[in-house]
């Protein structure tokens, strides 16, 4: 029995065995950050316990969903400007309307977009008086 093909068959099977190890690693890390990332869109809490802060925001006109993402994360509503914006697409909100609106940091993302959705905060006031 030649010795150099045992060896040369031994490193051919360590190097399979080695791409199948890295392979099953690397399936297993990436179903795991898709699995917290779908985690984090569907069933998302607020960034503090109930009952949270309010914060009052003034939207400007023409305002985007990547801008209020950002401004969002910036005043502590929420913790991920990518997860923001693919709610944003889930909850099928593609606009904010112009105004102020009271967002709560105990909130869920699908809380925030009803907010959003209910439009500024002006409007549910006149509302409000109108129903009187």
């Amino acid at each position: 029995m030649d010795k150099s093909n045992t060896s040369k068959g031994f490193a051919n099977v360590s190097l399979k065995i080695c791409k199948y190890v890295i392979m099953v690693i690397v399936i297993i890390v990436c179903a795991t950050w898709a699995f917290n990332f779908g985690t984090e869109i569907f069933d998302s809490e607020g960034v503090d316990p109930a009952p949270g802060t309010d914060m009052t925001l003034t939207i400007k006109q023409g305002t985007t969903m990547d801008e209020l993402a950002k401004t969002l994360e910036e005043y502590g509503v929420i913790d991920d400007t990518t997860v923001f914006k693919v709610q944003s697409y889930v909850y099928n909100v593609k606009s904010i309307e112009p105004g102020t609106y009271i967002f709560n940091t105990s909130k869920s993302g699908e809380d925030l977009f009803e907010v959003i959705k209910e439009g500024p905060q002006e409007n549910k006031e006149e509302e409000e008086t109108q129903e009187q």
